[in-house]
């Protein structure tokens, strides 16, 4: 496991822990997915929720707490993405226009390492290791082809040599205590929980989409899984119907 064996010191205990929220640096979300739609919520210390943000299953997000540092995040990610557009719109490419990717074409994806926080770093059992887990998540899927970056670790799949990229993946990991709920009690306790967050950008057409999971810590293989599938959900699904034709 890429989480080192002393963070094991959080308890048996934790297994009767169900963890719901993800640790922010101003405080702790929880994200709820209902019918392919996505829900954050603030949680306080007391486990009242309060809704910041939710997206749609067309994508359309409706901000409730602009002033909420994840809202913040989700703004500026939805600006860049505008702006993008507006720069294609000025200078359109012939691509924009023309014949779309079919359904059997792969899908180039430039799958940056993960930016990992301090206690991550620090819990990593090797370099690199947790950006190689990510990773490994990606190299057998049949439609998604990752291409070199030129990155040393980068052996998992040789380079493609004619094609650039069609989507962009900027993975983070991080370790946050978060609260979660203890399936015995029905209470909030706090656990260590693994957060992976990535931005994903498709640059014709323009479009910068977020998701995130998370879970205790020492699941974090199964919490990997998770989260490389949705990014994959979201580069199938929302993408890649739109990618033109190579």
């Amino acid at each position: 496991m890429v989480i080192q064996t002393c963070l094991r010191m959080i308890g048996s205990a934790c297994c009767a822990v169900t963890v719901l929220m993800i640790g922010g640096c101003s405080g702790n979300y929880y994200t709820a997915n209902v019918n392919g739609e996505q829900k954050v919520y603030r949680v306080d210390e007391q486990g009242g929720k309060t809704l910041v943000y939710e997206t749609d299953q067309q994508g359309k997000v409706t901000i409730y707490d602009a002033n909420d540092p994840m809202a913040k995040r989700q703004v500026a990610a939805q600006e860049a993405a505008a702006n993008l557009s507006r720069k294609t719109t000025e200078r359109p490419d012939q691509a924009t226009n023309g014949v779309k990717r079919q359904s059997t074409e792969p899908i180039y994806v430039d799958l940056a390492p993960a930016v990992l926080d301090e206690q991550m770093q620090k819990a990593e059992r090797a370099k690199g290791a947790v950006a190689d887990q990510i990773r490994s998540e990606f190299v057998a899927d049949p439609m998604i082809k990752l291409i070199d970056r030129g990155q040393e670790r980068s052996g998992l799949l040789k380079p493609h040599l004619s094609a650039g990229a069609d989507v962009e993946v900027l993975p983070k990991v991080s370790l946050k205590q978060a609260y979660g709920i203890d399936r015995t009690t029905g209470k909030p306790v706090k656990v260590l929980a693994v957060v992976f967050e990535a931005t994903i950008t498709s640059q014709t057409p323009p479009a910068t989409y977020t998701v995130s999971e998370s879970g205790q810590a020492q699941r974090n293989l199964e919490v990997s899984r998770r989260f490389a599938n949705r990014v994959k959900q979201v580069i199938m699904d929302k993408i890649g119907p739109n990618i033109p034709a190579h």
